[in-house]
């Protein structure tokens, strides 16, 4: 039997058999719409997620008492061992780890005002700022100043108008210098347009790359503080900066300014002391694709360091559970259609005997008839697929709509909460053809071993 003649008989078979053509789509429609909404629903979370606890780091940190630093670390008497460069070498070296990024936070207080020109009055707050390897924002798009801690030309000066390519002149120093470039994490942004600008009064941030908050300014007071603390450990006066913002990176320290590492070790250093522009705060490591991170984490313990806990295994376990959840309850869906459509199959080759006879007695093969009833459960695989995605779609539209509408701000907030790309498309429609043509499997066998003779004879 050519492709042609089966697809004729097929659609000959599926306009004779409207009814139980359109039930049978849509008991498979149901389970493969709820199939492919659940999955979508998973996977658009899952991004959300990533962003929040982004996949393949692990930030390396002092262990807070001896006992998380592993048992060796028992019989030390001087307390938790301190995060150090030769420390972040022996990580970078690691098979398991691509790049080890080092962070250094302030250890002395600061403070900034700034922000009349855009936001339409100063802000004073304390600075919390945090040092990180340029290296570690490479790629980014950073504006108009790149992301180093070059500090200029360090022309001698009297004013600002003394220093050209947008340096200018500290009271200090009377160098010139280049303003200290800082980057923000999509976290932080986040952060203010979901909780800070509603609460304040102030204008919410949209694509900053693209806003007027690219190259803002404004000044940090270092060694000096708003609640009064002792600022100088050396006895430094205090001095001021200009910071400027040049762009957004997921490597920034969530909840801190994040400035070039060599500048906030020379800080440390002036204000606190030499062993404070030494010490890490943490070493952020980019992990090699399928790294062994048990092992890697027992070679920290080792050490005598430890990880910190970011959420990120407990929120993946969890969407994995509730996503393997939904899609048992799908797939139990998708099965009892297909067993429905099994039970359908078994009546139509009863009913279907005579027909089955003519069309053996006419030269059609046992395969040919078998074919014809698989092709038949295909075509109705292939339309409830196709209805089920669609209004899984639809109710993705629809549930974004209402969450957009009812749903007050929050961080990460995303515009939808639903990813249908092209394995969850491709999967619920493969899924939906293959169940129809299990279902059919057996009744389209009992078919293809009826005997022409008994079939003709059959009333």
């Amino acid at each position: 039997m050519t492709f042609g003649a089966l697809g004729g008989l097929v659609r000959q078979n599926i306009r004779r058999g409207r009814r139980a053509f359109v039930l049978a789509v849509f008991g498979i429609a149901v389970g493969i719409s709820s199939l492919a909404f659940f999955l979508a629903l998973s996977a658009g979370v899952r991004k959300v997620a990533d962003e929040i606890f982004p996949t393949g780091q692990l930030e390396v940190v002092a262990a807070t008492s001896s006992l998380e630093a592993g048992p060796l670390s028992l019989f030390s008497l001087g307390g938790p061992k301190a995060l150090t460069d030769e420390a972040a070498d022996k990580l970078q070296a690691r098979p398991e780890v691509a790049a080890a990024h080092r962070r250094m936070r302030l250890s002395f207080p600061a403070r900034a005002q700034g922000g009349h020109e855009i936001l339409g009055r100063d802000i004073r707050a304390e600075l919390i700022a945090e040092g990180l390897d340029p290296a570690a924002v490479a790629g980014e798009a950073t504006a108009p100043e790149p992301f180093s801690d070059d500090p200029g030309s360090q022309k001698a000066c009297v004013a600002d108008t003394d220093c050209a390519g947008g340096e200018y002149c500290p009271v200090d120093t009377h160098a010139c210098e280049r303003p200290v470039p800082a980057v923000l994490s999509p976290f932080m942004l986040e952060m203010y347009n979901g909780a800070i600008a509603p609460s304040h009064g102030l204008p919410r941030v949209g694509g900053f790359l693209a806003s007027r908050f690219r190259g803002f300014t404004f000044t940090a007071e270092l060694g000096a503080s708003f609640f009064g603390i002792g600022a100088s450990r050396t006895g430094a006066p205090p001095r001021e900066r200009r910071i400027m913002l040049v762009g957004i990176a997921k490597r920034a320290a969530k909840l801190a300014l994040t400035l070039p590492l060599g500048i906030v070790r020379r800080w440390n250093a002036l204000y606190g002391g030499a062993a404070s522009s030494r010490e890490l705060s943490s070493v952020l490591l980019e992990l090699q694709p399928h790294a062994d991170v048990a092992r890697l984490s027992a070679y920290l313990r080792e050490l005598g360091y430890t990880t910190a806990d970011s959420g990120a295994e407990r929120v993946g376990l969890a969407l994995t559970l509730l996503t393997l959840l939904f899609a048992l309850v799908s797939f139990a869906i998708v099965a009892l259609a297909g067993i429905n459509l099994a039970h359908g199959f078994y009546r139509a080759v009863a009913e279907r005997r005579r027909e089955i006879g003519v069309l053996r007695s006419v030269g059609a093969s046992s395969r040919d008839i078998q074919r014809l009833f698989l092709s038949e459960a295909g075509a109705i695989g292939l339309c409830g697929g196709l209805i089920g995605l669609g209004a899984a779609r639809l109710a993705a539209l629809a549930l974004d709509l209402a969450a957009g509408r009812y749903l007050p701000e929050f961080p990460f907030k995303p515009d939808t909460y639903f990813s249908f790309d092209w394995r969850i498309i491709g999967g619920a429609l493969l899924c939906s053809v293959l169940a129809c043509m299990a279902g059919a499997l057996f009744p389209a066998r009992a078919a293809a071993r009826l005997d022409p003779t008994e079939a003709l004879s059959a009333p």
